[in-house]
């Protein structure tokens, strides 16, 4: 019997839990969620670790572990390197680049130890055939990670290549606003369960309905995405990949299963036609409605429907500017989402509950790397 691989993800500080529950439902075994912040570790075969990237929403790296070590000090740390069989997932025509992340007293800058592990995986390969393999280009082959954390080290590959937020459905407006990971996590943190209808007031360029459709649907996440780190490695099995594909694919839902409206209110011309634009590439015009048209002339359906607000960022120096935004967002909760329907604001502006004046049900922490959020129920 195969060994299982030990597998680690990286998320969204706050969406540890909901990329768990993710693993559990794809079978992976040994899912831990508290370790680290922005981090589950889980184990499971290689059609786990393709389908992981193929299928999971709330995750931005897959992560395989070749081993984990202690050691002493920074010669005992670098004779692990010496001793490994480079050749195992390397050759002297396959690009790599080493990235370290080092919390550890022993050792100085991570630039000098990416160089020093950079060095011995060329003097390995110049021993053997007097070649090296090309280092340090802008898209190598294998991506080696180091993590270090004292007196430990975990020797990790990239599976994921380019983030997995990169679905590849943007055609338009790809920098504006969160990003698709950081809005399918906001999607199922609402407890969103396809039940009712899904209503962004104002959508931007679409990402938060699109993440919406998908995961309503069942459709896997990047199912418009080419390539990813596995693919270049020695091992890739493109058979097994295409079975992960198929059984992703087979797991859609059909149009019959989910029967409420999924919609997106823009009122800018330009954001209009890139939200189009990436409904349209992602093959979900069907499925979402874009609509034209600022917030206060919004209508509620008659339907249950669930309301995810992602406010802009609030500047309290421009006071008629946040006199305004908070208007808005304050009309669509009392008076346009007042009855049949589930309010989620997320912001970061820390008084919203006083200028709502109602206190949220329900509030979840997450972040985005440079800001704290909140995304509470109203």
């Amino acid at each position: 019997m195969e060994e299982p691989i030990k597998m680690k993800a990286k998320t969204y500080v706050g969406l540890e839990d909901v990329l768990g529950r993710e693993l559990i439902r794809l079978g992976a075994d040994d899912v831990e969620t508290e370790a680290e912040p922005g981090t589950v570790t889980f184990s499971g075969d290689k059609f786990l670790l393709y389908q992981a990237n193929y299928e999971l929403r709330t995750a931005l790296k897959i992560y395989k572990e070749v081993c984990s070590f202690d050691f002493a000090d920074k010669d005992e740390f670098y004779a692990q390197f010496k001793d490994y069989r480079w050749s195992k997932i390397l050759n002297i025509y396959k690009s790599f680049r080493i990235e370290v992340i080092c919390k550890s007293d022993a050792f100085g800058a991570d630039e000098d130890i990416k160089a020093n592990v950079t060095g011995i995986i060329t003097d390995y390969f110049f021993a053997k055939s007097r070649k090296q393999p090309p280092h340090d280009t802008p898209n190598p082959a294998v991506v080696v990670v180091l993590e270090i954390n004292q007196n430990n080290c975990q020797f990790l590959l990239d599976s994921s290549g380019a983030s997995l937020a990169h679905r590849g459905y943007k055609v338009s407006g790809s920098g504006i606003g969160y990003d698709e990971v950081y809005c399918a996590g906001l999607v199922q943190l609402s407890g969103w369960k396809s039940n009712t209808n899904f209503i962004d007031p104002a959508c931007g360029i679409a990402t938060l309905p699109i993440e919406a459709a998908m995961f309503a649907y069942n459709i896997p996440s990047q199912i418009c995405r080419e390539s990813f780190g596995f693919f270049t490695w020695r091992d890739f099995d493109e058979v097994l990949w295409k079975d992960v594909k198929d059984s992703g694919r087979l797991g859609v839902k059909h149009n019959g299963d989910f029967t409420h409206k999924i919609i997106g209110y823009v009122a800018d011309d330009t954001l209009f036609r890139a939200a189009n634009q990436n409904v349209k590439k992602a093959v979900l015009d069907k499925y979402v409605d874009i609509v034209k048209l600022p917030c206060d002339e919004i209508t509620a359906p008659e339907s249950k429907s669930t309301v995810m607000i992602v406010t802009p960022k609030i500047d309290t120096f421009n006071q008629e500017q946040t006199k305004d935004t908070l208007g808005n967002i304050s009309a669509l909760v009392k008076r346009t989402f007042k009855e049949n329907a589930n309010v989620w604001i997320h912001t970061s502006y820390e008084d919203m509950p006083k200028a709502m004046g109602i206190q949220p049900s329900k509030v979840l922490e997450i972040s985005n790397g440079t800001e704290e959020n909140k995304l509470a129920l109203y």
